[in-house]
Parts: structure tokens; C-alpha cells; sequence
């Protein structure tokens, strides 16, 4: 879902780890693609998170990765719904979608791919996860400095 909503200033400190190890994410103050960095990834995959499953080898990220998949594809197939909530909060007075209310919409949908197949979509969405993994020690560095 924060891929969808382009839910920015992703980074470690905005991660937390549940006592059962479900990973909850904490401050939403960007959306919409809207990041205090700039060139902010797509999808936020850090290599500690991915060392946190086993490695890119592993069992545990290969589940992940299906995991997330099977979400991406269920989402895709609400996007309809999920387009029309988004529509609905235009004139919500919510900060980051009034700065550009008219593409609101265009945003999110965009992500959803829905020109592509539902194994074209899977395999976009595989390409994004394999990226982000490489370019957010680049961005987490950055972070740190900061």
C-alpha cells in the first residue's frame, strides 16, 4: 500500500519491528510521490530488511516477495475501488493532494499498471523490488549524513 499511495520519507528510523516481527511503518507526513529527498525510490526494500529475512536467497524473502505479489495483484484487481476513495478525498483538505488535487488519481493509478498483464504487472513490480534493494543503501547513507 505504500508503494500505491507513494507514501515518501521512507527510511529505517520510519520502520519499526513488532515484538512478533511484523514490520509497522510509522509517519505518513508525505504521499502522493511527495519526499523530503530528493529522487526518492519507487519502493523502499533496504538490504538490512532483506538480511532480516535470510538474504535474497533465503526461503523467508523468496515468501516475501510472493507475499507481496499476491498483494499487488488483489489490490490491481480493486483498483476501481481504491481509485474512487482516492477521488472522494480530493477535497479532503489533506495536504499533499491538494497541491496537485487534479492528478491525485493519475498518481496512484499509475502504479497500478493496468495497461499491463496481471504477468507483466508482476513481473514490473519484481523489477521494482530487485531495484530499490541496490539504490536504498545509496539513499539510507544519505539519511544517515543528514
Amino acid at each position: 500500500m505504500t508503494f500505491l499511495l507513494g507514501v515518501g520519507d521512507r527510511h529505517l528510523d520510519n520502520l519499526l519491528v513488532c515484538p512478533d516481527g511484523h514490520f509497522f511503518h510509522v509517519d505518513f507526513g508525505y504521499i502522493l510521490g511527495r519526499d523530503p529527498k530528493p529522487f526518492p525510490p519507487l519502493l523502499k526494500i533496504s538490504k538490512e530488511m532483506v538480511d532480516g529475512m535470510g538474504g535474497p536467497t533465503s526461503a523467508h524473502y523468496h515468501k516475501f516477495k510472493s507475499l507481496c505479489f499476491t498483494a499487488y495483484i488483489t489490490l490491481r484487481k480493486n483498483s476501481n475501488l481504491i481509485l474512487n476513495l482516492i477521488s472522494l478525498m480530493v477535497d479532503a483538505n489533506i495536504p499533499d493532494i491538494q497541491i496537485e488535487p487534479d492528478k491525485a488519481v493519475l498518481k496512484v493509478q499509475e502504479k497500478f499498471r493496468l495497461d499491463l498483464s496481471e504477468e507483466d504487472a508482476i513481473k514490473h513490480f519484481e523489477a521494482l523490488l530487485n531495484e530499490t534493494s541496490y539504490l536504498s543503501v545509496v539513499f539510507d547513507q544519505i539519511h544517515n549524513i543528514a
